[in-house]
């Protein structure tokens, strides 16, 4: 069910919640799901004007390579089970290249939630795709998906434990969800003192027992991981040991221009020599909803 971002009462289909008198709008015909406080707060208003930033300079291909994002989104495609008929939610949309590729797989159909407008709008009038604006830690959705996406966001957001309540709450018993997280990422390079052009990026990084622990604390049972994006630049550290594994390495990454292969492609399925020789720079894990989080004030909560 859709609920009102502000008191999480029901809501009609003109957007306005019965019990406190919220009211939705549209913005270039993309609905808007989010609180008058969420939209008023100025820590909120400055971290969208920064991720804006961000999404404008993706749509222009300046963040990564396209070709690897195709890539990755099938990858992560693959690794979705259960889609058919689904009903799915993807936080964190982006150009898109994941929903569509999921319902080209079966997804009944993909809502798609962004903060950035410049994503969304795109989307408008893609068969099976319903763009919606709204904080992906404060999601406008009780017991409403099959199965939850999401690929590189929980490393963005401010508040963790209020995107995995809001990702827990929009499950239904049982569900899905999947996320794909920075593996074991080096946090310097998003310093502006060294000089990156944003002022928030990754904030956070994880490895297997950190996300683990995040998703079990969260009502969820991991059922698997998995790693991802290879590229042939990030040879595993054993490599760079020694002069024997560097030349090996320069030995791989000849073979891959003497063959034409496209650097991107390294990371796509199935993982054959690429694991031998490279390090994973993504997690990815999957897994189930066990438990109802019920909140009980003062920060405490019931898990049943």
């Amino acid at each position: 069910m859709i609920v009102c971002p502000d008191c999480s009462g029901s809501v009609s289909s003109a957007l306005t919640c019965s019990d406190c008198g919220w009211q939705g709008q549209y913005r270039e015909g993309v609905p808007v799901l989010m609180s008058e406080a969420q939209q008023a707060d100025p820590i909120r208003q400055s971290y969208a004007e920064n991720y804006n930033q961000i999404a404008t300079d993706d749509l222009q291909e300046k963040v990564m390579d396209v070709r690897l994002v195709k890539n990755l989104a099938a990858n992560f495609s693959q690794r979705v089970t259960g889609l058919p008929g689904a009903e799915v939610c993807e936080v964190g949309v982006g150009k898109g290249f994941l929903a569509r590729s999921l319902l080209a797989r079966g997804a009944a159909s993909v809502t798609a939630v962004d903060i950035s407008l410049h994503y969304l709008s795109r989307l408008i009038g893609q068969p099976g795709i319903l763009p919606v604006m709204a904080n992906a830690e404060a999601l406008p959705f009780v017991d409403h998906f099959d199965i939850v996406v999401t690929t590189d966001v929980l490393e963005h957001v401010l508040n963790v434990g209020s995107f995995l309540y809001s990702v827990s709450r929009a499950l239904r018993a049982n569900g899905h969800f999947y996320i794909r997280v920075p593996y074991r990422e080096n946090l310097l390079p998003y310093a502006p003192q060294l000089g990156c052009s944003y002022r928030l990026v990754h904030l956070r990084t994880y490895n297997r027992p950190l996300l683990k622990q995040a998703l079990e604390d969260a009502g969820f049972a991991v059922e698997r991981f998995c790693y991802d994006c290879y590229l042939p630049e990030a040879p595993r550290a054993f490599w760079n040991r020694s002069v024997l594994g560097r030349r090996i390495h320069k030995l791989f990454q000849n073979r891959l221009v003497n063959r034409g292969i496209n650097g991107a492609d390294v990371t796509l399925l199935p993982h054959g020599l690429r694991q031998f020789l490279l390090r994973p720079i993504e997690l990815v894990a999957i897994a189930r909803k066990v438990k109802n989080l019920k909140p009980m004030g003062g920060g405490a909560f019931d898990a049943t």
